[in-house]
């Protein structure tokens, strides 16, 4: 993209005529409200005194970012006179010193060049304009309790850049996804603090760029139902927020399980103290007269259903929630020059659409390898992918829901390499269980 703006520079330097060409980068956040100004009217002025009786003509290029546009005449300008492209007048406008204005509109980003081109060419100023894009682009007062999705979008990625997420100056432990030139964020269970939350574009371990917004919690909890994603592993926490407007005398968590829809009561709490009533993985802590928050650890893909709070028999917070897995076949072992199936389940799908993403990470950046939509008529909730063989760059993997567009839930995966070639090197009380018939038969032969 760059190099096609750049020939007439290279063309340039070749027949001999040089000039300093000014580069920039210039960023702005889609939506804003001021316009983005490209300054180049102390290049225009008459140059060499054998050029003073010339009339001197210069004209704007753009190529655009998302590779629609190419090398395009968005202006041309002398002394006399002033052409701009009447297909572009809605996105940009120049004025009378050959300064050319954009607007703030993420696909208005690109490359500008700015060259002379009477009574000779020369190249004067190349300009980059990026663009950041939040999605939702406007941040209302969210539910409290809720899992608040956004996603920050670039332009285009300068090489060697990365795009993170950071919570008022500090690294965010909320859940991140980057791949795309995107950075998706989940915030589980929103608190009641408002916090200010960055983008922020990092460039060789220095900071380019970072555009912030603030995130805002509901005072109290909503009787409506939230609809929430959780991992189900060994080390996966599940906290469900519940804020009443007033004190309770008697309050309590009930579960009713997707498969068996039958309730049942898994925490009680009287004022000040409470009693955990139905499983020691099921908790409350912190408790006060206005809240009563559930713990669940370590969270099992059978704890999808719906969790609701009652404050004195009184409906005060509902909470859906589906469960995601991931898994290997084989499960405890790998053999080189076999094949790896990675698995990711989702407990159910109900009512809207669900994208089941694999990445494979390499460091904190996501290559999407294989996607699908599941729906509620689909046949299965389980995304397969099938390695012929595993190499010690696939050994790092996400399995990522999203919803809309927008981040739901990840599940990390991490291989490891083997070690050795033979079968009995090969450790695991189920591993045989995973084996095709054929190696079963020959192992029993064997013996």
């Amino acid at each position: 993209m760059v190099f096609m703006l750049r020939w007439w520079i290279l063309l340039c330097l070749l027949s001999g005529h040089f000039a300093e060409v000014m580069k920039s980068n210039i960023f702005f956040l889609s939506g804003q409200t001021e316009r983005v100004n490209l300054s180049v009217s102390h290049l225009t002025q008459q140059p060499e005194s054998d050029l003073a009786q010339s009339e001197l003509e210069f004209v704007w290029m753009w190529t655009s970012h998302d590779g629609r546009y190419s090398d395009v005449l968005l202006a041309k300008a002398s002394s006399s006179r002033q052409e701009a492209s009447t297909h572009f007048m809605d996105y940009f406008s120049l004025s009378k010193d050959h300064d050319i204005t954009v607007k703030p509109k993420f696909e208005c980003a690109g490359v500008f060049l700015f060259a002379r081109t009477k009574p000779e060419y020369v190249p004067l100023a190349e300009i980059e304009v990026f663009a950041t894009k939040f999605t939702p682009s406007l941040w209302p007062t969210f539910r409290l309790a809720s899992d608040v999705s956004v996603s920050c979008e670039l332009s285009r990625l300068p090489k060697g850049a990365t795009l993170q997420w950071e919570i008022e100056g500090e690294p965010t432990s909320n859940t991140t996804v980057f791949f795309n030139n995107t950075v998706h964020m989940v915030i589980k269970g929103l608190q009641r603090r408002s916090r200010s939350y960055c983008c922020k574009i990092i460039l060789n371990s220095r900071p380019l760029h970072s555009v912030c917004n603030a995130i805002r919690a509901e005072e109290v909890s909503s009787d409506a139902t939230l609809t929430l994603y959780r991992e189900s592993s060994n080390s996966s926490v599940m906290a469900l927020l519940c804020v009443a407007s007033r004190g309770y005398t008697h309050a309590s968590w009930s579960w009713t399980p997707a498969l068996t829809a039958k309730e049942v009561t898994v925490v009680t709490s009287a004022k000040y103290t409470s009693n955990v009533t139905f499983n020691i993985r099921f908790s409350s802590r912190d408790i006060n007269s206005y809240s009563l928050p559930l713990y669940i650890l370590p969270v099992e893909f059978e704890d999808g259903g719906t969790y609701k709070c009652y404050f004195d028999e009184v409906l005060i917070a509902s909470m859906y929630v589906f469960t995601i897995k991931v898994s290997t076949q084989p499960a405890n072992g790998f053999l080189r020059n076999f094949p790896v199936v990675l698995r990711c389940e989702l407990s159910e799908v109900s009512g809207e659409s669900v994208t089941l993403t694999w990445l494979r990470m390499n460091g904190s950046r996501g290559l999407l390898v294989k996607q699908e939509v599941l729906t509620e008529n689909h046949p299965n909730r389980t995304l397969s992918l099938t390695l012929p063989s595993l190499r010690s760059d696939q050994l790092h993997w996400q399995c990522v829901v999203f919803t809309e567009g927008m981040l739901r839930a990840t599940a990390s995966l991490t291989l490891t390499m083997p070690t050795q070639t033979e079968m009995s090197s090969v450790t695991g009380p189920d591993y045989t269980d995973s084996l095709p018939y054929c190696f079963k038969y020959i192992q029993k032969k064997q013996v």
